[in-house]
Order: structure tokens, then sequence, then C-alpha cells
């Protein structure tokens, strides 16, 4: 199973480890852990396109949390305004934005106190990129999306 898939299972299994009273430590790991598994998702679908496999884990660390962010941000824009994007495309670039924001609550925030339904709907939007990913990787919109992540500047057409 691929990295990403067994962070994605890992978070449902830390947000289920206590059923009947979980701890606010566990919740907090499964909602770090759904972003970061939708992180290492759209980073090893790029990297697996690099020919120079040697090359790939270096090319890995080039990915930046708040510039894949930016990009998400920039594909919503273009969505917002009628531009000719996928739907899917729209469900990865904004469930990416909440994701890294819960993350960042569940990492910095001890005032937010989580309950079970909280860290269920974080997964399901989790669980709703990868879906929405998996349709929409090979085409051509996606790849391009995958670029512009690492890239220092996408140029114009």
């Amino acid at each position: 199973m691929p990295f990403a898939d067994d962070l994605l299972e890992q978070a449902y299994d830390l947000a289920n480890k206590e059923p009947t009273n979980p701890k606010e430590a566990s919740l907090r790991r499964a909602v770090s852990t759904a972003y970061d598994a939708l992180f290492h998702l759209l980073i090893d679908e790029a990297v697996s396109k690099w020919a120079v496999e040697r090359q790939r884990s270096i090319l890995a660390r080039v990915f930046e949390h708040d510039k894949m962010k930016r990009v998400c941000a920039e594909i919503l824009a273009v969505v917002k305004s009628g531009g000719p994007l996928s739907p899917e495309l729209n469900t990865v670039a904004l469930n990416f934005i909440r994701l890294q924001q819960h993350r960042h609550t569940a990492d910095y925030d001890n005032s937010k106190n989580w309950s079970h339904s909280d860290v269920e709907r974080v997964l399901s939007r989790a669980t709703d990129a990868f879906i929405a990913w998996r349709a929409i990787s090979t085409q051509d919109a996606a790849q391009d999306y995958l670029l512009q992540m690492f890239l220092p500047k996408w140029p114009s057409r």
C-alpha cells in the first residue's frame, strides 16, 4: 500500500482508537495525519513521473506546504471566476486548503477541543480528496496542477 494510503488509514485508526472516550491526542493526531496523507499523495504522484528514480526523494523535498496552498487558492479562484476546471480538481484544492487549516488548528491551537464527529468530517474531506484525485490523476489539468506545486513560477500562456 502506498505511503499516502497508509497515512489515511492511520488517521482513521487514530480517530477510532478509543471508541467510547477518545483521547484529545488521538483526535488531534488523526486530523494532522489526514492532512499529511493528502500532502504526500500529491507529492508521490508528482515525483513518480520523474524519470530518474534515484532523484525522486530529492525532488519530493522541494514541495512546500505554503506554496501548495497558494496553488490550491489559485485553482479555486479560477473555478470561482467560471474557469474550465473539473469539479474533482476543485475538490482536491479546496480540501487541501481546509485540511491544512485543520492540521494547523489540531497541532497548534490548544483552545480547540476536537470531538469524534469533528474528526470524522475532516477524515471525510481527506477521503473525498483522494477519490477525486484518483478520478482525474491522469488528466492534463491534474498533471499541470502537480507541476505548479513545485515550479517557482508557472509560465503564462
